[in-house]
């Protein structure tokens, strides 16, 4: 499977240009940073000088996103006060509040109002590089519900792996485990389709409780870089990285 390519089939060569809006879960509680950032949300988290959520909004900006929408919860007031409108950054954003925790289902199907027919979806504790119109394009391709952008890892015993089929079809999520695999890297192209597999009843995962029960589920492969700034150890290498990159 080549890295960051997908098959063309068709596909209109103008809408091929256009990315869709942006859905940023930021909602999280941000336990397992607690030790490092007490005093503000997890996607306010202060790397290399700057709110992590700025980085993540300039990467969009940089990829061709106009707009977003920030799933916010635990001290989201200060995000609204550290971001506004968006218009500093270049992008127009909207807020979607959870009043008690939701889990990243339950706050992207509470979103649902905002959310055109076709979306991206971005975990507030991500940093990567990613070309994102090649994710795009192939979930476009695929006729997907939803597509995870997919990277390998050295060790996936900290986060699971997923197993790909020859089509790119996503067929098993593997428990955590030692050993090189891939795991998702928290980015997702996603149809308004994916919202119907969401119970609204109760606060649920994404990874956990709805993606394992879709069938028109894909993983785009890429070689980006990937940290997950949810913990010291990863907080301190985007940190490290960032700042080396003069960000």
């Amino acid at each position: 499977m080549d890295i960051d390519s997908a098959p063309r089939k068709g596909r209109d060569p103008v809408m091929a240009f256009e990315l869709p809006p942006a859905v940023i879960l930021a909602g999280g509680l941000g336990t397992r940073l607690r030790s490092i950032v007490s005093d503000r949300p997890k996607a306010l988290a202060l790397v290399a000088g700057k709110p992590f959520l700025a980085h993540q909004l300039r990467w969009l900006h940089a990829n061709g996103v106009s707009s977003a929408t920030l799933c916010v919860g635990y001290k989201g007031e200060q995000i609204v006060e550290e971001l506004g409108d968006g218009s500093s950054l270049g992008l127009r954003l909207t807020y979607s509040w959870e009043h008690t925790p939701l889990g990243t289902g339950g706050a992207l199907a509470q979103a649902t109002h905002l959310l055109p027919s076709e979306f991206l979806v971005i975990n507030g504790d991500t940093y990567t590089d990613l070309p994102l119109r090649p994710l795009w394009e192939a979930h476009g391709d695929y006729g997907a519900t939803a597509t995870l952008a997919v990277t390998s890892a050295p060790d996936s015993s900290a986060v699971g792996g997923i197993e790909l089929a020859e089509d790119s079809r996503i067929i098993a999520f593997r428990e955590k485990q030692p050993g090189a695999i891939l795991v998702s890297m928290g980015i997702y192209a996603a149809s308004i389709d994916l919202l119907q597999h969401i119970p609204t009843q109760r606060p649920c995962s994404l990874e956990r409780d709805v993606f394992p029960h879709i069938s028109r589920l894909y993983g785009h492969v890429s070689a980006a870089t990937f940290i997950d700034i949810g913990t010291p150890l990863g907080y301190r290498a985007a940190n490290l990285y960032l700042t080396n990159l003069g960000s």
